[in-house]
């Protein structure tokens, strides 16, 4: 059993790759290969080595270095095709305890591809999740549509399934951003309005557990937290999104705090 471990970081995001590489290291699959595919526009000393791949890309900027996921992942896809299954982990995760195989990887029968739990399923009515509303769109989901919504942070299965989604999404996305059309939630809409008539294998969002969760964490099973973006040690959402050069000040977290409360 061979595993491909995606991870895309660019600009200030590299900030989570260390913690992240170590984390998998020690709770995700121990005992089977893993191989992971770093893609990256960074100047670091970042370099192959081992068990690492340094995929060299562009940065797009935000929102399209988010909307391209699925072109930049599909830019590795003949070497895809030497490994058993792969998984996608959005830059800022972290494996907080020991995750087997077996918890993520889906069969034939599930679909071959997962479908992670959004937390926001929990506090909305079908017709308030965030699917895009707009019928111009690829992602177009209807209003009076019976189902859960997903995240697209953690993505994975087996290798034909995977293939599949990465060359269909892209499609997808690429006739939306040539009309003009950004989806509301970029590449997580085009996943959600994918899987939406297909099999999949359902993941508890215990494997990708929001960041303002964290003192609840000990209620429940968490094995993979999403680390918060807005701490002032990473200087803020805006700041690693390269939307602005000003890092976040203690004022302004204070009240960013308060404010989603």
């Amino acid at each position: 059993m061979k595993i491909a471990i995606l991870y895309i970081g660019t600009g200030r995001y590299t900030v989570f790759w260390k913690d992240f590489y170590k984390s998998c290291e020690k709770f995700f699959a121990k005992g089977i290969e893993k191989q992971y595919f770093f893609f990256t526009d960074s100047k670091e000393n970042f370099k192959n080595n081992g068990n690492l791949t340094i995929v060299p890309i562009e940065n797009y900027g935000w929102p399209l270095i988010a909307c391209h996921r699925y072109k930049i992942l599909n830019i590795i896809k003949d070497k895809l095709k030497d490994f058993d299954c792969t998984f996608f982990f959005n830059g800022n995760m972290e494996f907080i305890k020991k995750v087997s195989l077996d918890e993520l990887l889906p069969t034939e029968e599930e679909g071959g591809i997962i479908a992670p739990l959004h937390s926001v399923n929990k506090r909305h009515s079908k017709d308030e999740l965030p699917f895009e509303r707009n019928p111009e769109s690829q992602a177009y989901v209807p209003y009076g549509t019976d189902h859960k919504y997903y995240h697209s942070g953690l993505l994975g299965g087996l290798i034909p399934q995977f293939l599949e989604m990465l060359e269909t999404c892209e499609k997808m996305t690429d006739i939306d951003i040539s009309n003009n059309i950004i989806p509301k939630v970029h590449d997580e809409s085009i996943f959600n309005k994918y899987i939406l008539n297909r099999k999949y294998k359902e993941i508890s969002n215990n494997y990708i557990f929001p960041p303002d969760g964290k003192p609840f964490w000990k209620f429940f099973p968490v094995k993979i937290i999403q680390r918060d973006k807005c701490k002032l040690k990473y200087g803020g959402h805006a700041y690693l999104r390269g939307q602005t050069d000003k890092k976040i000040t203690v004022l302004s977290y204070i009240i960013d705090r308060i404010l989603k409360k």
